[in-house]
């Protein structure tokens, strides 16, 4: 008798051109493929810009001006549109481990494409909305109705098919290529992404004045729906033992050229591990505090008496001690187990929020950005290579999904109860005081937080 999971295999399938040796053998490349990968999938990362946050936030104005939506209303728009997509990305995972990181991209890639496009005419839709609905009662109403329900189904597209699918189809498939060099290889991917979100906003920009805002998503829709789409049809390849390899560039000698000995345990598997929870938690945190920070930055530092212009001055250096504890922490972890790495992105988490707190303080504000710093190197690092190292490669996709849903959910989550804090007590530090005791109270737990050796399956 079929089960529905057997069914549910037989209709995905990758697609047709989706084989190790098309359009070339990775075997006959003179070097080690691996290499290859990681430059395509973190261009593939990078592409995920106009879904993160820091891509939409340049856009925000001129769709609050299209829209008609106020900037709470547009905020509401993306927090329902995050939410959503957080709730739905364990099931992109585990269509992931069926389909790999291939077919992932090319659907994932072409759909985000298509998606920047229709975003592009977006005022031509509401326009259209309005017109029709502006003969019955309270047409105004039911005009800001449709706004908000297009923009929330928007924005959910954009974190879904960007943030999410995007992000993970493309890292998931480095990860799958390294093993004793994994920490190394995700320290360099960190570099790489660093600079290139750092440097989105100005691209963005530049294409607005260029072109202005709708002609700038029409080009990037353009770029990714055509330009990753095939780059990620002739350059991905979903793991090496498919491609007779092995991880971190070992050949073995098959046959048919292809391998099967991917090992790893499945999501609920995992979930009953005390570790799975301890990192979650950890990661549950960062993405709130992460979010938080920068969503509210500008007022934590009026209230504090100092001025605007640094509070964005504050980003620049807490990146530069991202990227250097990124590069070091994925070094050092290929040499040693992440309970120390956990403790350290734990005790970034405290800085950032006592900093917060004693703002107003001398030495509030270089504890605040050394905090952010540590703590954004380290949520990059162990957000990668955490999963593959304790569960192995067989289910990363539902196992690193799931816990990504977390993160995301998180990162919607952070800037509203901050901001309720500053609503209701007219401060942010009681947020702050409540993410210090929680995280007090967490990491006395990461020495529990062990690599499982819970049975491995293989395939």
């Amino acid at each position: 008798m079929e089960t529905n999971d057997d069914a549910s295999r037989a209709r995905l399938r990758r697609l047709p051109f989706d084989r190790p040796a098309w359009p070339f053998a990775v075997r006959n490349v003179p070097f080690f493929y691996g290499w290859v990968v990681m430059v395509a999938g973190t261009i593939g990362v990078l592409c995920s810009a106009p879904g993160q946050t820091v891509g939409v936030s340049v856009f925000t104005d001129h769709l609050m001006a299209a829209t008609g939506l106020t900037r709470v209303q547009l905020s509401l728009t993306y927090l329902v549109g995050t939410l959503t997509s957080a709730f739905l990305l364990p099931r992109a995972g585990r269509i992931y481990d069926r389909l790999g990181s291939r077919t992932m991209t090319v659907v994932t890639a072409l759909s985000m494409g298509c998606a920047l496009i229709l975003l592009s005419q977006i005022d031509v839709a509401i326009r259209a909305a309005h017109h029709a609905l502006s003969a019955l009662p309270a047409g105004l109403s039911l005009h800001a109705a449709v706004a908000f329900s297009v923009m929330a189904l928007s924005f959910f597209a954009l974190r879904f098919l960007g943030q999410g699918v995007l992000t993970m189809s493309s890292s998931n498939m480095i990860l799958k290529w390294f093993e004793k060099r994994r920490g190394l290889v995700s320290g360099i991917v960190g570099l790489l992404s660093s600079f290139g979100f750092s440097s989105a906003p100005v691209f963005f920009n530049e294409l607005i004045e260029a072109h202005g805002w709708k002609g700038a998503w029409l080009l990037l829709g353009l770029g990714i729906g055509v330009g990753l789409t095939m780059l990620a049809a002739v350059a991905y390849r979903d793991n090496p033992e498919e491609c007779g390899l092995q991880p971190d560039g070992l050949s073995r000698d098959h046959p048919d050229g292809t391998t099967g000995m991917i090992t790893g345990v499945s999501l609920q598997h995992a979930r009953q591990t005390t570790a799975f929870w301890i990192f979650i938690a950890a990661m549950f945190m960062s993405g709130m505090v992460g979010t938080a920070l920068p969503f509210h930055v500008v007022d934590i530092h009026v209230q504090a008496g100092l001025d605007r212009s640094g509070a964005i001055a504050m980003f620049l250096p807490a990146a530069i001690i991202a990227v250097i504890v990124h590069f070091t922490g994925g070094w050092i972890s290929d040499r040693t187990t992440l309970r120390p790495h956990l403790v350290v992105y734990q005790l970034g988490m405290i800085a950032t929020n006592v900093g917060l707190v004693y703002l107003d303080e001398s030495w509030g504000r270089p504890l605040m950005i050394t905090g952010y710093g540590i703590q954004g190197g380290m949520a990059r690092l162990l957000s990668s290579v955490t999963w593959p190292r304790y569960y192995g490669r067989r289910h990363l996709g539902a196992i690193r999904s799931y816990a990504v849903a977390f993160g995301v959910a998180a990162s919607a989550l952070g800037p509203t109860l901050f901001g309720l804090s500053a609503d209701w007590f007219g401060t942010y530090h009681i947020a702050a005081w409540a993410c210090i005791v929680a995280l007090v109270i967490l990491l006395p737990l990461a020495p529990l937080a062990r690599e499982s050796s819970i049975g491995e399956t293989k395939e």
